[in-house]
């Protein structure tokens, strides 16, 4: 058996086009099935930490608690929850991806070297 020839003119075009249209869209659509329980998990995760830190910030103040111990609770555990490892190693791969981002943008742009 052998291989047909690709469809040459505007129709072979148009099928390649569709076909990869429809492959675009079947992998968004598969993706999304697959994420969007994540995404749901996480926002009522958001959602939860945020009520929390409402009640807490809300039982400082009636407490008769300054200003300044409320702030220097919150940096202590700003502090606290950024010295685990989970978070370390979410702000390096932030920093790795913005050096990226970076060098692929410097790389796009060129460097404007005047000669003399």
């Amino acid at each position: 058996m052998r291989w047909q020839q690709p469809l040459a003119g505007p129709r072979g075009r148009t099928a390649r086009v569709a076909g990869a249209a429809l492959g675009v869209t079947v992998v968004l659509l598969g993706a999304g099935y697959l994420l969007l329980p994540l995404a749901t998990r996480a926002l009522v995760r958001v959602l939860t930490l945020t009520v929390n830190g409402c009640v807490w910030l809300a039982a400082a103040m009636s407490s008769g608690a300054d200003p300044w111990t409320i702030l220097s609770a919150i940096g202590r555990a700003a502090g606290e929850t950024l010295a685990t490892r989970e978070a370390s190693a979410a702000l390096l791969a932030l920093a790795v991806v913005g050096a990226l981002a970076f060098y692929g943008l410097q790389r796009l742009l060129g460097t404007d070297r005047e000669s003399s």
